[in-house]
């Protein structure tokens, strides 16, 4: 019997429904003999442009010129931006390779968002696509149901596998915006340690006690620690037991 973190050939052939909100498979057969172009060149090409200038930059005329051909044209393909934007997100979560289940649970986790941070950071203007649909593509159905499956195999129930999912999803999400912004986020903090050094003792003494080691460590450190945190959280819940009421 498999497990649930165990790749299947079978399985993985099984086709993925079309989510509710729209369709994104290939268009009808007609037009695609008559395109031009295809999607994985314009989609790699959209990329490109938000690695460059951020999504506010890629338009369908900046587009087309980096394709050498008219804006119509790409019509045939992505039915408008928010279309287009998905497909990126799909993308680049299809370039992350989910680690071989190894180890425990623990440690499985570990590696899978090491791997998505990595991935993201690779594509730093991307975080605000992939907090949308683009997860539910068929790169993140996988992972999530990596994830899943790994926590159900360790003994969580259920409802405990997904909230440890959503902790780690949301932590993880929150450190990719972060990072995505590290220059003025950094310097951000510099000028707000320099602020909380001038602040009177006598007021905040626990401020002016912890703001000179504030900034000392990498963003790729303090992601560690407060992964760390999270899944040590998440292992109080293994046997799905409640929250502890306050």
């Amino acid at each position: 019997m498999r497990t649930g973190s165990e790749s299947d050939p079978a399985t993985e052939a099984v086709p993925i429904p079309d989510p509710p909100w729209g369709r994104l498979a290939v268009r009808g057969s007609r037009r695609r003999r008559s395109a031009p172009l295809d999607r994985e060149r314009i989609v790699a090409t959209a990329l490109g442009i938000i690695d460059a200038v951020g999504i506010d930059g890629l338009t369908f005329r900046r587009l087309a010129d980096d394709l050498g051909v008219t804006p119509m044209s790409l019509y045939w393909h992505v039915a408008d931006k928010a279309e287009l934007l998905e497909l990126v997100g799909h993308a680049v979560l299809a370039e992350i390779e989910i680690p071989p289940a190894t180890g425990d649970w623990r440690e499985q986790l570990r590696d899978i968002h090491r791997e998505l941070l990595r991935g993201v950071l690779r594509h730093r203007n991307t975080t605000d696509i992939l907090i949308g649909r683009a997860r539910y593509g068929p790169a993140g159905l996988a992972m999530f149901e990596r994830i899943l499956g790994t926590l159900l195999e360790a003994g969580f129930s259920p409802e405990a596998a997904f909230d440890a999912y959503q902790s780690l999803y949301l932590f993880t999400l929150g450190f990719m915006a972060t990072s995505s912004r590290s220059p003025a986020f950094v310097e951000v903090q510099r000028q707000g340690v320099r602020y909380m050094l001038s602040l009177p003792v006598e007021r905040f003494p626990s401020i002016r006690r912890v703001a000179p080691v504030i900034g000392r460590r990498s963003l790729e450190e303090q992601f560690e620690i407060g992964l760390a945190v999270v899944i040590e959280g998440i292992a109080t819940r293994r046997q799905g037991d409640a929250p502890a009421s306050r």
